[in-house]
């Protein structure tokens, strides 16, 4: 799914808030230089010594608001240079100091206030302003630029193009995406002309392409990149290469009727696409946007908010909480259990494969013998799936199998061996409303149309595990609902999922 650039006022509430604490500071300190610290105290709610100066602090809240509102100050904030910065730190401040002085002489009471502390606050907050925007700034930067957390992209183009549309890309300082590979749209015989053209190897320090150097390298073309980006294949490939690796968006720099159906078949798989400006093409769902300084159509299977977002990850933190309070909690009673049942590990952890194909290691409560992985190749004949999943009704892999009470099926039943999943949910590689993620095995496994199903973070629970869990037999009706999910999401559909869960799990439906 595609997050919706955000062009409100709310994009850099931190700016926003760590301005006006900035600014109320400086006034603080403002007071404690004229009056000494000894009257510090008197700025503290409920004093009437500084009751005029307490109007001054709502002033400046007042004032802060409207011109949030108005100018738009934190546009471009953290593409500026540290020369254009001081420069909006001056000019915002001057706007708070002239509109301090304007309410002043509507209200005629500037004989109230001391020109010290008005003026006094105005040098200082432009001081601090300046220093804590430049510290902060730098900051987010590096955790922006961060690889770890960046969108991988994927660049198709041709060989005479890379160069002028990387130029554009890279020119930002910041960037929530990073283009990890290149398709060239070029035929092969272009290929092997360009071969001993401005095509360089990969640097082996992780730096951000450098513009003007290029060297001359023969072929194979495998062994090529361009300004540090692998050429990872041409358009007879790129939809191989973008099933097994991770690719989060795609840009697409090419001319032809083709264009359409390469979109189409991206989207398919749950990959968002972008689109050159230049190719106006009737795309489902298409946005006009700009990525990183380029022009472009954005399609994708859904389009979301950064408020969706944000009170979705809230949802997220609220229930990793207090399911990893619950985990913890009942690892005191079930540890023991699972220990006397079957020795060995309480808990259970495997690599699975999350959103466009990051892999992450899951936590469950063990709830099959440690030999249960080396068993399942006998048992392939009995899986009650059709497709890339694997479950069977009576797995004598089950602690607990052919006893009275098994232990290993009542953990399952009630759901309590995925409590532990809710350290990965408060790590954020899980959610709690997604699509199950596969095996690293099912996903290599994977056809192209399959991997649109971790077009979004993975879930504790989904659409397929109220409408059936194991009663579903079908992989394909399986990867059917998860797109359903993620065409439709909304929070009003999360909401629902998690009250039907709540329902499912009590009623212990369709539980393998």
């Amino acid at each position: 799914m595609y997050q919706r650039n955000q062009k409100r006022w709310y994009k850099h509430f931190d700016f926003m808030l760590l301005d006006f604490l900035c600014m109320e500071i400086s006034f603080c300190l403002a007071y404690v230089f004229r009056f000494g610290s000894e009257q510090a105290a008197e700025l503290l709610p409920g004093s009437q010594q500084a009751a005029p100066y307490h109007r001054i602090m709502l002033m400046i809240l007042v004032l802060h608001i409207a011109l949030v509102l108005f100018i738009s100050p934190y546009s471009g904030i953290l593409r500026r240079t540290a020369a254009e910065e001081v420069k909006k730190v001056l000019q915002y401040n001057v706007y708070i100091l002239v509109g301090i002085v304007f309410l002043f002489f509507i209200g005629q009471s500037s004989e109230l206030y001391s020109r010290i502390v008005v003026f006094g606050f105005a040098i200082i907050d432009i001081i601090l302003m300046t220093a804590y925007r430049y510290m902060y700034k730098k900051s987010l930067r590096r955790k922006i630029n961060d690889e770890r957390n960046q969108d991988h992209m994927l660049l198709i183009a041709p060989y005479g193009q890379i160069n002028g549309i990387l130029h554009k890309f890279y020119k930002n300082k910041v960037s929530t995406v990073k283009i990890a590979g290149i398709i060239l749209t070029d035929d092969m015989a272009e290929l092997e002309a360009a071969a001993t053209d401005n095509i360089v190897e990969m640097p082996e320090e992780k730096t951000a392409p450098k513009i003007g150097q290029e060297q001359s390298m023969a072929f194979p073309l495998e062994e090529k990149a361009v300004r540090g980006i692998p050429i990872v294949g041409t358009l007879s490939d790129m939809y191989e290469y973008a099933r097994t690796n991770v690719v989060d968006e795609v840009l697409i720099c090419m001319e032809g009727s083709e264009v359409e159906e390469i979109a189409a078949r991206f989207i398919s798989m749950g990959i968002t696409v972008h689109v050159s400006i230049q190719n106006l093409i009737q795309i489902p769902k298409a946005t006009v946007n700009r990525v990183n300084g380029i022009s472009v159509i954005t399609a994708s299977v859904n389009t979301v908010t950064a408020q969706q977002l944000m009170i979705k990850r809230l949802v997220d933190l609220f229930f990793g909480f207090m399911g990893s309070i619950a985990t913890i909690l009942l690892t005191i009673i079930i540890a023991p259990m699972i220990w006397i049942a079957d020795p060995g590990p309480v808990f259970f952890r495997q690599e699975r494969v999350g959103k466009n194909g990051r892999t992450f290691r899951i936590w469950k409560f063990r709830t099959m013998y440690k030999d249960a992985e080396a068993r399942k190749a006998e048992l392939m004949e009995q899986n009650k799936m059709s497709g890339l999943m694997f479950k069977m009704d009576d797995d004598p892999r089950i602690i607990g199998y052919g006893k009275k009470f098994s232990l290993g099926k009542f953990l399952r039943e009630t759901s309590i061996d995925e409590l532990p999943q809710s350290f990965n949910i408060l790590a954020g590689s899980m959610s709690v409303v997604g699509t199950r993620p596969p095996t690293v095995k099912e996903y290599e496994q994977y056809e192209l149309h399959h991997k649109g199903r971790l077009a979004t973070k993975p879930g504790l629970t989904g659409m397929w595990q109220i409408s059936g869990r194991s009663d579903i037999t079908d992989f394909e009706e399986v990867v059917r609902l998860d797109k359903e999910y993620i065409d439709n999401f909304s929070l009003g559909l999360d909401l629902e999922i998690i009250l039907k869960t709540f329902k499912v799990v009590l009623g212990r439906k369709g539980s393998v």
